[in-house]
C-alpha cells in the first residue's frame, strides 16, 4: 500500500484543500478497486503501461504533493508498470519511489534518448519499469534494442533524401518472473513525427513499430529453437517445454492512429496480439496510441481481463475546476505563456485544458491481468489428466 503520510502534514496549513484531496484520494482507491483490483487474484499478475507526461520536467510540468499521492495510488493497484516519458531529472521518479510507494517497489530505467546537448527527436527521453518486488522477479537480464545494420530505419533527411536511424527512442526489454510465468517485456516510446496520412514522417513512425515487433518475433523464435535443442541435450521427456518460457510482451505508446490503421498493422503482422478490451481511445479523443501486445511460447498463458483507466474521472475532475481557481490558485493560472493576465473563465479553461493533464498526463493507463500460477495444469499433466 502507499505511503499517505504527507496528507496530513504536507497539507496541514490548508484545511480546506487538506479534506478535499483527501476526498478525492479515497474516491480515487474506490475506483481502482471497482475497476481493477476488485477482478484480479493471487493468482495473476497485473500488468500496466502509462505514458505519465514529462514526468520529472520543471515548470508547469512539476507535480505538486498532491499528484504525487494520485500518481502513487494508481501505480500501486498494480504490480508491474511500464512508464515512459520520465525525464533526465530522476527527482520525481526518486521521490515517486521513496516517499510514496516505499520499500515494497523497486524500479529500472534506461539512460536519457539523443545526445548531450540540444533537443533531438526522442526529448531526452527515459523509460522505465516500476515492480512490486513481492510478485515480480528482475531476472538479472536487460537491454536497449538497437538494430543491425542493414535493418535500420528509413527516415527523412534534411536534404529530402532518405537516411538510415535508430529509433527515436530505444526500447527498453527486461526479462522478468512473477509465479510461473516468465516472460520477456520491452517498453517502447514510438516517433510521433507527425499525423498526416502519407507523411514521410508517418512512414518512420510505421517503421519504427514494424522493426521492432519484427526483432522481438524473430528474437522469440531463436530462442524458443535454441531452449528446445537444450532440453533435447538434457534428455527432457517433453522437450518443446522448454519453449514455455519464450514469452514475449510489447508494450507503450506506439503512437497508433487506429485498430484499422497502418500503424497498428505494422505490431500485430509480426504475429503479436492485443486483447480486444484494449482497443479503445486513451488519450480522451479518437487515438489509440497506447497499446499491450504479446506473443506467447506458452500455450497456458492467458489474459484474463483488460481495461483502460481515466484517472481524470476522479481527480482534477471539471467539476474541480472551481476549486482550483478560487481557492488553491496556482501562479500557473495567473497569465498565459504571453505574460497577459487570464480572467476567471481562462482559468478554468487552462485547468481543464492544460494543469490537470500536466499533474498527471494526457494519456489515461492501459492494463491487463495475465494468469502466472500454472501450477493445476503441472499436476494435471503428471497424473495424465487435464486441469483448467
Amino acid at each position: 500500500m502507499t505511503k499517505i503520510s504527507s496528507l496530513r502534514w504536507k497539507f496541514s496549513g490548508d484545511r480546506i484543500h487538506q479534506k478535499f484531496v483527501a476526498e478525492r484520494l479515497l474516491a480515487l482507491k474506490n475506483a481502482l478497486r471497482q475497476e481493477i483490483q476488485g477482478r484480479t487474484d493471487e493468482r495473476s499478475l497485473r500488468l500496466a503501461t502509462w505514458n505519465i507526461m514529462h514526468f520529472g520536467n520543471s515548470g508547469g510540468y512539476e507535480r505538486t504533493a498532491e499528484s504525487m499521492l494520485y500518481i502513487a495510488e494508481i501505480i500501486d493497484h498494480f504490480d508491474l508498470v511500464a512508464v515512459q516519458e520520465v525525464n533526465r531529472n530522476l527527482k520525481a521518479l526518486k521521490t515517486l519511489m521513496r516517499d510514496h510507494l516505499g520499500a515494497e517497489w523497486d524500479y529500472i530505467v534506461t539512460d536519457t534518448s539523443g545526445s548531450n546537448k540540444g533537443k533531438d527527436a526522442g526529448n531526452n527521453e527515459r523509460l522505465a519499469f516500476l515492480y512490486r518486488k513481492s510478485k515480480v522477479e528482475f531476472e538479472r537480464e536487460a537491454g536497449e534494442i538497437v538494430l543491425p545494420t542493414g535493418q535500420e530505419i528509413a527516415a527523412p533527411g534534411a536534404d529530402g533524401v532518405s537516411k538510415k536511424v535508430q529509433f527515436a527512442r530505444t526500447p527498453f526489454a527486461v526479462s522478468f518472473r512473477s509465479g510461473w510465468l516468465k516472460f520477456r517485456l520491452c517498453t517502447v516510446h514510438i516517433f510521433y513525427g507527425d499525423s498526416k496520412a502519407n507523411s514521410a514522417k508517418m512512414e518512420q513512425r510505421r517503421s519504427e513499430i514494424e522493426k521492432i515487433a519484427k526483432f522481438l518475433a524473430e528474437r522469440q523464435e531463436i530462442e524458443a529453437e535454441s531452449a528446445i535443442k537444450q532440453a533435447q541435450k538434457d534428455g527432457w521427456i517433453e522437450p518443446r517445454d522448454a519453449a514455455r518460457s519464450s514469452n514475449y510482451i510489447l508494450l507503450g505508446d506506439f503512437n497508433i492512429v487506429s485498430p484499422e490503421h497502418k500503424t497498428m498493422n505494422a505490431l500485430t503482422d509480426a504475429g503479436f496480439q492485443i486483447p480486444t478490451a484494449l482497443h479503445k481511445t486513451n488519450l480522451g479523443n479518437s487515438h489509440h496510441y497506447d497499446q499491450i501486445a504479446f506473443k506467447a511460447g506458452d500455450p497456458r498463458f492467458k489474459f484474463v481481463s483488460s481495461g483502460v483507466f481515466d484517472m481524470l474521472k476522479h481527480v482534477y475532475r471539471n467539476v474541480d475546476a472551481d476549486h482550483y481557481v478560487d481557492h488553491v490558485k496556482p501562479k500557473s493560472f495567473e497569465k498565459n505563456s504571453k505574460g497577459k493576465k487570464r480572467n476567471r473563465d481562462q482559468k478554468i479553461e487552462y485547468f481543464k485544458r492544460f494543469f490537470r493533464r500536466h499533474q498527471m498526463s494526457d494519456h489515461k493507463l492501459l492494463w491487463s491481468e495475465i494468469r502466472s500460477d500454472f501450477s493445476d495444469e503441472y499436476i494435471g499433466e503428471i497424473i495424465g489428466g487435464s486441469t483448467s
